[in-house]
């Protein structure tokens, strides 16, 4: 007999075959079935978004493993999974380079300017006004990076590429990078021209940038997050971001998702995306085949080499 698996996120095409002949799957995204199917599942396929919290949790009598799709698992109720032995797995380093590269992204549109040029000529503007935009140049500046995981070290290198002098923080100094390492937080916001977030979420990191940090960045200074929206006080940034205390913001993630603030969409300063730094082909792929290889092993009665130690 298969095991009953609930799937509450889109998975690549070709593994969701496999999950398919392999399991038997229940897919219901975004939303728990019926009580019945809530009963049978042995495993859940969830995301970071979603995570499993309590009220989820108590639904699932049975439920002995879940998997990420992602690597974030900030709404899964850690201390109930460990009280009735539940094993969680996530999708180690799939999502590192592509999430690297959209830190990259944001920071250069929001700096350069190029969604406000783009919709100068899409509004027919250029036939008669000179583009006024003047923007910053990412090149030759020092860049504070917060959080020096696989995200962040992927981050350091294509910065330092244009020119740039990188620091960074993190709960302690790594002897393997060559990063200079700054202890305080605030001290690291000081220093840097572009302040980057790259840290995991939990309530240890909670509003950790508020409103003396954003500020220390200063008024020509940008503040990219693709790590977790909880760590930046949103309404600290909103209001510096207003005020003209820093030049801008990247943000793909934010403190109540789906829930963006409308004050943030109001701002030109500021480029958006929503939670997607990931979301790639080939991410979305390596993703899927950790899941996939996370449940073939869990129910061979082998070890996850993607578990999360709790």
């Amino acid at each position: 007999m298969k095991p009953h698996i609930l799937q509450l996120v889109p998975m690549n095409n070709s593994i969701q075959e496999q999950i398919n002949q392999q399991f038997t799957n229940h897919i219901h995204i975004d939303e728990l079935p019926s009580a019945d199917i809530l009963n049978k599942a042995e495993a859940i396929i969830t995301n970071g978004v979603i995570g499993a919290p309590t009220k989820m949790l108590d639904k699932l009598p049975n439920l002995k493993l879940i998997t990420v799709h992602g690597v974030g698992y900030d709404n899964v109720n850690i201390e109930l999974i460990k009280q009735r032995n539940i094993k969680l797995s996530i999708a180690t380093n799939a999502p590192t380079q592509d999430v690297a590269d959209m830190a990259i992204g944001l920071l250069l549109d929001v700096a350069r300017q190029l969604t406000l040029r783009d919709q100068f000529i899409r509004a027919g503007r250029w036939e008669s006004e000179r583009c006024a935009y003047q923007g910053t140049s990412v090149s030759n500046k020092k860049i504070g990076i917060m959080g020096m995981g696989p995200i962040g070290r992927a981050i350091a290198q294509r910065i330092a590429a244009f020119d740039n002098e990188v620091s960074y923080t993190a709960r302690h100094q790594h002897t393997d990078v060559q990063w200079n390492f700054v202890p305080s937080l605030l001290d690291l916001a000081k220093q840097s021209d572009i302040f980057i977030i790259a840290a995991s979420g939990g309530d240890n990191s909670r509003k950790a940038v508020n409103k003396e940090i954003i500020e220390a960045i200063g008024e020509r200074g940008f503040l990219i997050n693709i790590g977790r929206g909880v760590t930046v006080d949103e309404e600290a940034l909103i209001q510096a971001l207003q005020n003209k205390k820093i030049a801008g913001a990247g943000l793909d993630v934010f403190a109540n998702e789906p829930h963006v603030p409308q004050a943030l969409k109001d701002l030109p300063n500021v480029i958006m995306a929503p939670h997607s730094a990931g979301a790639t082909y080939e991410t979305s792929k390596k993703i899927a085949e950790k899941i996939l290889n996370s449940l073939e092993l869990f129910f061979a009665g082998k070890p996850l080499p993607d578990e999360v130690k709790l």
